[in-house]
């Protein structure tokens, strides 16, 4: 039994709405409205080629104008600035002025490390700003 092309589509909107969903970096929605474009275009009949085309006009459209208004209104209503000074344990090394991922609040948040000296798992740290949805970071000396 074979999947058609719309089903397939709308496979690949849904998993990347759910890893969106696990990275909150208003990212991967465009991608997957991208997809639902391409799976209007395919149910419509178009080729391949306007499906494909579709799925990136939509995702790079989308990402360009709106991924920061998006993340602009989202974040305004999540209060962070009470996050600014608490402190925290690194759960994986990190090099100077490199991002990864941390747990904060029981959510992963992407964090990434301004001091000068490379963090280690257990280090504890402070958060001195947050930019977007990415927590600054520096080492409790």
């Amino acid at each position: 039994m074979a999947i058609d092309l719309v089903t397939l589509w709308i496979i690949a909107g849904i998993c990347l709405l759910i890893g969106e969903m696990l990275t909150s970096g208003f990212f991967l929605i465009f991608i997957a409205f991208g997809c639902f474009a391409a799976a209007l275009a395919s149910s419509l009949g178009a080729s391949h080629l306007v499906q494909g085309l579709s799925c990136a006009i939509v995702s790079i459209v989308g990402g360009l104008t709106l991924r920061r208004p998006i993340q602009k209104r989202f974040l305004k209503s999540i209060s962070l600035s009470a996050d600014i000074g608490k402190e925290i344990h690194v759960d994986q090394a990190i090099s100077p002025h490199q991002q990864t991922r941390i747990t904060y609040q029981g959510t992963s948040w992407l964090a990434t490390n301004l001091g000068s000296e490379a963090l280690k798992q257990g280090d504890r740290v402070v958060i001195v700003g947050i930019d977007g949805n990415v927590l600054l970071i520096r080492k409790i000396i």
